[in-house]
């Protein structure tokens, strides 16, 4: 198998739909962009890339970014996309980690990429249409290369996670882990050829590159949001008439924040899919409120190929019924198993909460060149998340916390996504994180970090006020005893708040891993 027989096939069926759609109204059909696909992997070939080699990729969200990759996975060859928000030395770090045999650099990014000082064959990528040395390899390369069989397990990409606990590892995801994810969500997100899949979050994360699989299946065309802020967002909506895209939380944040979308026309939206991080209770209302589209919630992790549960728009739309399933994210797609586990690896009873694990063709093959931590992730045949939920005599799973964040304070356990909640229901709280520090008497004491609306301190809006909202809410010993006032919250580059930055100058010192 090869998954870009997903490529062939849309080339066959519909070889003069679009499939990639350009601001100046400008698009590339299937037939042309396959041969372009056939073209590059044929050129990556003649430059001596194999089966099995790593081709890294460092680039904004382009058509060509899509191009590289099912051009990489054409040949049997490995992607290994990069974060461009990292640092060179980080940078450097995955490319020799990755044993990468060369690179894609947008140029853009020329500057980071050659202070890394790595020794290695490099392509320049150029914005747009305009594709640098790209275009010249697709142009001067022999004919189109047909897909290249690969086993089922045969890697397909290697992600590197966030890398908060030490080095980051790459999550080794294969052709059928793709595929698995692709044909099991598909369905249930209603992708079409009638779709316009706006990439509105980066590309090198999962939450967008795997769905990019699930929207191949369907066989609706792509265009692309390369920096992402509000306005940008609902203006390619607006002008490509998109239908379907995803978001973080963050990214749901941001857009939600002023009237923005008020000036557009958001009508061609169906599909709205959020997930990569916990949403606040506040931010939900928000875009129900803004968007009279479906908004989909699902939840995941990169060593599950993303996708563990989805919650579909219909549970959503019954939640003015049931207030609580706002709280859930959904039900295993199929063909996924999943437990709640306590710390005896037993299943734990309805209600109670442990650690998720999972089965199925979706999880991992292994971390790259990491046997030891590889045999813990997957220990007794199931992928342990280290997230902590309960699920409920319907099946649905509502997750409680990171089991890195929960937070100990006098033998009682906190999770911090209670707290953020409760906070973020105060109007003048614009964003807030919630993390455990140092306490002589309790161990660890509740700490929040909140950006504030302007002009909150005016009105009055401090600590005292915060605690006193939350004390209307949650239990006394789940208040934050202490706070920071920040203007902004650090974040991934897929929109995850960073705790690990937060945490770590409270430990300096105090011997305790802030990951």
């Amino acid at each position: 198998m090869n998954i870009t027989y997903l490529i062939d096939r849309a080339a066959i069926e519909t070889p003069d739909a679009p499939a990639i759609l350009y601001d100046e109204g400008a698009a590339v059909d299937w037939a042309t962009l396959v041969g372009r696909i056939g073209r590059l992997a044929a050129a990556l070939a003649t430059r001596g890339i194999g089966a099995s080699d790593r081709i890294a990729l460092l680039a904004p969200n382009r058509p060509a970014f899509l191009e590289i990759l099912l051009a990489t996975a054409r040949l049997g060859a490995v992607i290994v996309p990069l974060n461009y928000r990292l640092a060179p030395a980080e940078l450097r770090f995955q490319l020799e980690d990755a044993d990468c045999a060369l690179w894609f650099v947008d140029a853009e990014f020329a500057e980071p990429a050659a202070e890394t000082g790595i020794d290695l064959p490099a392509v320049t990528v150029g914005p747009g249409e305009q594709a640098g040395e790209l275009d010249a390899m697709i142009e001067g390369a022999p004919a189109a290369l047909d897909l290249t069989p690969v086993a089922p397990d045969h890697p397909l990409g290697i992600f590197y996670t966030g890398g908060t606990t030490g080095l980051p590892k790459g999550v080794v995801l294969t052709h059928q882990n793709m595929l698995s994810n692709a044909t099991h969500i598909a369905p249930r997100l209603g992708h079409s050829p009638n779709d316009v899949h706006l990439h509105a979050g980066p590309m090198f994360h999962l939450a967008d590159l795997a769905g990019i699989f699930g929207q191949l299946l369907g066989g609706g065309a792509h265009c692309f949001l390369p920096k992402f802020e509000p306005e940008g967002l609902f203006a390619a909506i607006e002008r490509l008439r998109v239908t379907t895209t995803t978001l973080a939380p963050t990214m749901l944040d941001m857009a939600l924040r002023g009237r923005v979308a008020e000036a557009h026309d958001l009508s061609s939206l169906r599909l709205i899919l959020y997930g990569g991080s916990p949403i606040t209770d506040a931010v939900l209302a928000r875009a129900f409120e803004a968007f009279s589209c479906d908004i989909v919630q699902g939840y995941g992790q990169t060593e599950a190929t993303q996708t563990i549960t989805l919650m579909p728009a219909e549970d959503h739309r019954r939640a003015a019924e049931e207030p609580a399933l706002l709280r859930s994210c959904g039900k295993p797609i199929d063909g996924v198993q999943v437990r709640i586990a306590g710390p005896d690896g037993a299943t734990v009873a309805e209600g109670e909460i442990g650690e998720v694990l999972v089965r199925g063709p979706t999880v991992m093959k292994e971390y790259w060149r990491r046997k030891e931590e590889t045999a813990q992730a997957l220990a007794g045949g199931w992928l342990h998340t280290g997230d902590l939920a309960r699920r409920d005599a319907s099946g649905y799973l509502y997750l409680v916390d990171r089991r890195k964040d929960m937070i100990v304070t006098g033998a009682e356990n906190v999770f911090s996504t209670e707290v953020e909640n409760a906070l973020a229901s105060h109007p003048d709280v614009v964003e807030v994180a919630v993390v455990g520090v140092p306490d002589e008497r309790y161990g660890e004491r509740v700490h929040a970090v909140v950006v504030l609306a302007r002009g909150a301190p005016g009105r009055g809006t401090d600590e005292a006020v915060l605690q006193a909202h939350c004390r209307e809410q949650i239990g006394g010993y789940k208040i934050p005893r202490s706070f920071e006032f920040i203007a902004e919250l650090p974040k991934s580059a897929a929109g995850k708040i960073r705790k690990a930055e937060l945490r770590a100058p409270h430990w300096e010192g105090h011997g305790r891993q802030v990951g």
